[in-house]
């Protein structure tokens, strides 16, 4: 993994600082929590570039992070969505620009949060229906990856997981019948048909507000992204805003409403959001532990009533 002094090495050569001012101390490298190696450029205190590098759990995995980002960021730059990648000579890390806004995870303005809801809709609707050609600037575009509760098994780097107490109540719903019954219906829809982000969270939206006052959203991270089953999309985006919804609000809706409206080919089904509410309860017991449990509880029941909807 590249170093403070060598991703500012590469900062200057990618023409984003002055030699100078590194120098004289005006740029620096700061780590940001994410679950790969992502390091921004700060010039003067603001950001003038990201660099992700491969983390612990994608070596574990055998995942080439920086590669798929690389590829899904190029593919998906005319739709202006997310970061524009900088094109750069190393492997082993993907830089790209920043992405002006603030996570959606940390906006609370009922003001702000309808208009975003509404603009996730479109435009997870723009990517699900973005066409890359093949042979163009699409090739190499990879397939997402499964999301784990349809593999045979836990990843490499999720077994540590199985050990711990907070984990066990979600292994024990992944055994109950009507719920293995699902994951095989989420199973037979996974097909590599449209591109999508993989991993819609709160922490992945980014807002933006121009002068004038319009709000509009961006994404990031795309590393679980690829060609995939859009519902996977829809699903996240559905959960993550009925979660985020004031009282007497209904977020979801209004981002359901807006990606129907602009042709969005997913629909919001029943194994995608069991397989949605078993992907966070994992997330919150590892990070949360015991304080957690509460969360994880609540999340099991929404993955146990979905899986319900389901006919044998």
């Amino acid at each position: 993994m590249a170093s403070s002094p060598s991703l500012l090495g590469a900062a200057v050569r990618h023409g984003l600082v002055p030699v100078a001012d590194v120098r004289a101390g005006r740029v620096r490298v700061r780590a940001v929590s994410r679950s790969n190696a992502v390091h921004v450029i700060e010039h003067e205190g603001a950001p003038v570039g990201y660099v992700k590098q491969a983390g612990a759990a994608a070596r574990l995995d055998g995942d080439d992070t920086v590669a798929v980002e690389a590829a899904l960021l190029g593919a998906i730059a005319p739709l202006q969505l997310a970061p524009t990648p900088i094109l750069q000579g190393g492997s082993g890390s993907v830089w790209m620009t920043p992405l002006p806004g603030v996570e959606l995870a940390t906006v609370h303005d009922p003001a702000v949060l309808r208009p975003a809801a509404v603009d996730l809709g479109r435009a997870l609707a723009r990517l699900h229906c973005h066409q890359v050609a093949e042979g163009g600037g699409g090739a190499g575009v990879p397939d997402a990856p499964r999301p784990w509760p349809l593999l045979d098994r836990l990843p490499t780097s999720m077994e540590g997981g199985e050990q711990r107490a907070e984990t066990r109540p979600i292994l024990d719903t992944l055994a109950e019948p009507t719920v293995r019954r699902t994951l095989d219906a989420a199973r037979r829809q996974w097909r590599p048909t449209h591109l999508i982000h993989g991993d819609v969270s709160p922490g992945n939206v980014i807002v933006r507000i121009s002068p004038s006052g319009d709000v509009r959203v961006g994404l990031v991270d795309f590393e679980l992204g690829g060609k995939g089953c859009p519902d996977m999309d829809l699903a996240s985006a559905a959960a993550l805003l009925g979660e985020l919804s004031p009282v007497g609000d209904d977020l979801a809706k209004l981002c359901l409403d807006a990606y129907w409206a602009a042709c969005g080919p997913a629909a919001v089904t029943a194994p995608w959001r069991c397989v949605r509410a078993l992907l966070t309860a994992w997330q919150v017991a590892l990070t949360h532990g015991e304080d957690g449990a509460p969360d994880v509880t609540r999340l099991l029941a929404r993955a146990v009533a979905a899986a319900s909807e389901v006919t044998p």
